[in-house]
């Protein structure tokens, strides 16, 4: 892959290098000439040699053209336009200097090699190596021309051939790794492609497991706590629970809360994210942990639907295990963020826990909590001690204010 560009731009960007390449060097050789003449006429003031500079200049012209607007029309001239001015400039060389005309002379071999090194402008780099070719052999025709007409003999143009050869075998290697190249290239976005669907494969996993474990587990937990019959209230949440997993509601992760919302009484329509927020804790906590909300709430105004929704079901989950673990009556929630980020601590002086390499093995940790928070880029911190109670920092990025997606982790 040249220079990090897919193949469908990569062999355009090579092929355009190539001919601006090609262009300068046929420069160089134009200006050579042009050096010569003026240098051979101030040297030798009796000759007349300043229509070798006029012939000069058309090559130039259609070359600067070529090279701005680059097209099939300008560079088939400059080719019968280049032919015809190799075979005048041989003319009139030859009898203004009054010397035997070669067609390997210094000056002609780079009026030759003027037309050699303007390569076509092309995806195909074989279009590119016929050009090539056709440029060396009207070339030769246009100085053979000139030496029928001055009856001079032909001589094998060593340079102009080597030029030729240089020419077309680096276009040779460049067309060789380019069809080699394809089935690399078709391997490499293939692994891409299998590298994103495993990454989006694994934000859903993580989701779904988290889902269930907010879920069912959840409900079971409350059955198990249960003795006799199940109120009406947790009936429903169970029903809609049940509802929400067995359907296809749940990839749409705001719907579920509005399923879980709905089956609690005491739940009212959220009229906005801090009383959706209220709502969820109150969930998670039940009747046994009282949970008190400070900090500005407004920050929660900072997320995508996407982000609220993981950063709320997040903390949640710290609640319910707060709920089942910490043995106290009471925990805090505590929001604040900045510009570019949302963050909430969730304190509770439980009994506290031993930290260590198990911690984020722990399902309600390592998933409901750490691995969601990661699906949308954020992260969670664990400070506990056995005794002195736990705290949970999250944290998750701000939605950018162009709408721009959050690289996931």
């Amino acid at each position: 892959m040249p220079l990090g560009l897919p193949p469908h731009l990569a062999a355009r960007t090579t092929s355009t290098a190539i001919a601006r390449a090609g262009h300068a060097a046929a420069a160089v050789c134009l200006t050579a000439v042009g050096l010569v003449v003026v240098s051979i006429q101030a040297y030798l003031p009796q000759v007349i040699l300043w229509p070798a500079l006029v012939v000069l200049i058309p090559m130039i012209v259609l070359l600067v053209l070529l090279e701005r607007s680059p097209s099939s029309f300008i560079a088939v001239c400059y080719l019968v336009i280049g032919g015809l001015c190799v075979t005048w400039y041989s003319l009139i060389a030859s009898t203004q200097l009054d010397t035997p005309v070669a067609n390997d002379d210094f000056t002609i071999v780079l009026l030759k090699l003027a037309l050699i090194l303007v390569i076509g402008v092309g995806p195909s780099l074989g279009v590119s190596m016929v050009w090539t070719t056709v440029a060396y052999v009207v070339g030769e025709l246009a100085s053979v021309a000139a030496l029928v007409m001055l009856g001079a003999p032909w001589r094998f143009d060593t340079i102009s051939f080597a030029a030729w050869f240089i020419v077309i075998g680096l276009l040779a290697v460049l067309r060789i790794d380019r069809l080699t190249g394809r089935d690399s290239q078709s391997e490499i976005y293939r692994a891409a492609r299998d590298e994103m669907l495993a990454d989006v494969r694994r934000v859903f996993e993580q989701r779904a497991t988290a889902l269930l474990h907010d879920t069912v587990l959840n409900q079971l937990a409350v059955i198990t706590a249960t003795t006799g019959d199940l109120s009406p209230a947790v009936r429903a949440a169970i029903r809609a629970d049940l509802e929400s997993i067995v359907g296809q509601e749940w990839f749409d992760v705001a719907s579920v809360d509005d399923a879980r919302d709905a089956g609690h009484e005491s739940s009212s329509p959220a009229s906005g994210r801090a009383e959706r927020l209220r709502a969820i804790i109150d969930d998670a906590a039940g009747t046994e942990v009282r949970v008190e909300i400070s900090g500005d709430a407004a920050v929660l105004e900072g997320l995508d639907p996407e982000g609220f929704d993981e950063f709320s079901r997040a903390i949640g989950q710290c609640i319910a295990n707060v709920r089942r673990h910490a043995g106290t009556p009471t925990a805090d929630v505590v929001l604040g963020g900045a510009a570019d980020e949302v963050s909430a601590m969730v304190i509770d002086g439980g009994r506290g826990f031993a930290l260590d390499a198990r911690t984020d093995g722990r399902l309600g940790v390592g998933t409901s909590i750490v691995g969601r928070l990661e699906t949308i880029g954020g992260s969670a911190t664990v400070w506990s001690q056995p005794g002195k109670g736990t705290s949970v920092l999250l944290r998750v990025p701000a939605a950018r204010a162009d709408g721009a997606r959050r690289v996931r982790a």
